[in-house]
């Protein structure tokens, strides 16, 4: 009776253990490149800079040009397809051992046009940045 206990809790244990679901570093990285462009699309510029590989510390005149780069980038998307309304996840792998990942995201512009991008990350200090 003991031994058929312990099979049917190794059984068990073997079960649970299994349905467990591993969090995958390529979904990671492909939400947090969405998140990013979400960012960009509702205008939050700043936290679309900060999503970027750069370093900590930059000067005031180069994060000033990052913000007007990605305000300009956003004005050329509205006067060519009506903006973009929705960023959605179209594939993503991860070399986590390299700590890059390769995400594809899939731009839904207000002219009804999709895009496939492609947005290469790279991990730092246990968050992925656009690189």
């Amino acid at each position: 009776m003991r031994k058929l206990f312990y099979i049917v809790c190794g059984i068990l244990t073997v079960a649970f253990t299994s349905c467990r679901k591993e969090i995958d570093p390529a979904d990671i990285a492909a939400q947090t490149a969405r998140q990013y462009y979400d960012y960009l699309i509702h205008g939050n510029y700043e936290a679309y800079v900060e999503g970027l590989d750069k370093p900590d510390r930059i000067p005031d005149d180069y994060k000033k040009q990052l913000l007007l780069n990605a305000r300009m980038f956003m004005e050329q998307q509205q006067k060519e397809h009506h903006g973009i309304h929705r960023v959605s996840v179209a594939n993503a792998d991860a070399d986590t051992a390299r700590k890059v990942a390769r995400v594809f995201l899939l731009l839904s512009y207000g002219d009804s046009t999709r895009e496939q991008v492609y947005v290469p990350m790279v991990m730092r200090d246990g968050i992925w940045y656009l690189r």
